[in-house]
């Protein structure tokens, strides 16, 4: 990983990439037909990286999971400007919506105290751009619906038990 992390840094495309893997149908079947399973997946690449890592992917799960690559019926791939295009806090590609320096992790995507406040009353915002940031999945919309509800002069699902 510190390898393939540096070449990356370094702005060079590794040769055995870091490649998170998602199964969702593990967790929601209906995601299936019959015995055909999405898989998603994605690899960190350099800033700017217009190639293609679909071949760098497959092989890199291949190599874990033997018998993979046969198995693959189609894919769908996008390079960061891609990505970019598709979502603009995807800046170059980054689908952690930018960097998450420290400060950044609490005050983010603005200096204030109600990070998931869009300013529109009734309008929140959870994603990676909100905390506790990227990487700590369904947290942002949790307390974004705290804020919500709140809103609505409910209580939270967390309070609700001991009110």
């Amino acid at each position: 990983m510190l390898r393939t992390a540096r070449d990356v840094h370094q702005g060079r495309m590794p040769a055995a990439p870091f490649v998170l893997v998602g199964q969702q149908y593990l967790a929601d079947p209906s995601r299936s037909a019959d015995d055909v399973h999405p898989v998603w997946a994605y690899a960190h690449v350099p800033h700017g990286y217009t190639g293609d890592a679909t071949t760098a992917i497959i092989d890199q799960i291949e190599r874990f999971a033997p018998g993979f690559a046969a198995k693959v019926m189609a894919f769908s791939a996008k390079n960061p400007a891609e990505l970019a295009r598709g979502n603009p806090n995807y800046v170059g590609g980054n689908i952690l919506t930018g960097a998450n320096y420290p400060f950044q992790l609490v005050f983010r995507p603005l200096l204030t105290f109600h990070p998931y406040d869009t300013g529109v009353p009734g309008v929140y915002l959870c994603s990676a751009a909100t905390p506790p940031g990227t990487g700590v999945h369904a947290m942002s919309g949790y307390h974004a619906a705290g804020r919500a509800l709140r809103h609505l002069g409910r209580a939270h699902a967390r309070h609700a038990a001991t009110t």
